[in-house]
């Protein structure tokens, strides 16, 4: 009887070991990404922001000389992979800074990656050229609102969208509170 009790506590021992290895080895694999985007100071996943878009339009609002637009997409985000977005879009017709066709643009994005969601502001300029419009702009990494790894980062960079095919890109800095 005592060798029974003993060998099962045993096995419960040996059952309790192995499920806290597999928890450890499952939750150090899906901290990996964040660890690794992290990164150290100066490196490149905690200094640069370089992503790749391609949107659609869910909703277009017209009126009073202006357009509200919500897109939104898949894509990948340098050292953070894998990413959808959101992104809410007015475009104001009647002030347009380059030209006839053109507009002025202001942006709220939601980047959503396995490591938490990235929001930015933009401002950007809807030309008419040649290969059709194109939106040239700036964004601020608005880190209070931002998410996981990305609450409370801070950065800038630019960003261009093509239009006809709706690919966009951003490039910039990103810096990840410590």
């Amino acid at each position: 009887m005592k060798k029974t009790i003993r060998l099962s506590l045993l096995a419960t021992a040996v059952i309790v070991l192995a499920s806290g290895f597999a928890l450890h080895a499952s939750l150090t694999a899906s901290a990996a990404p964040a660890q690794s985007a992290r990164g150290a100071a100066g490196s490149p996943a905690n200094s640069m922001l370089n992503a790749t878009f391609t949107d659609s339009a869910v909703s277009v609002t017209p009126g009073q000389g202006m357009v509200e637009l919500i897109l939104t997409g898949t894509g990948t985000v340098q050292g953070f992979g894998a990413a959808t977005d959101v992104v809410g879009v007015i475009e104001d017709f009647a002030a347009s800074p380059c030209g006839p066709g053109g507009a002025s643009n202001s942006s709220q994005s939601r980047i959503v990656m396995p490591g938490g969601v990235l929001e930015l502001h933009g401002a950007a300029m809807n030309c008419v050229t040649a290969s059709g419009p194109q939106v040239t702009g700036a964004y601020q990494v608005d880190g209070q609102a931002s998410t996981g790894i990305f609450a409370g980062a801070r950065g800038t960079g630019h960003f261009t969208v093509d239009v006809a095919t709706g690919q966009d890109t951003l490039s910039g800095t990103l810096i990840l509170k410590p």
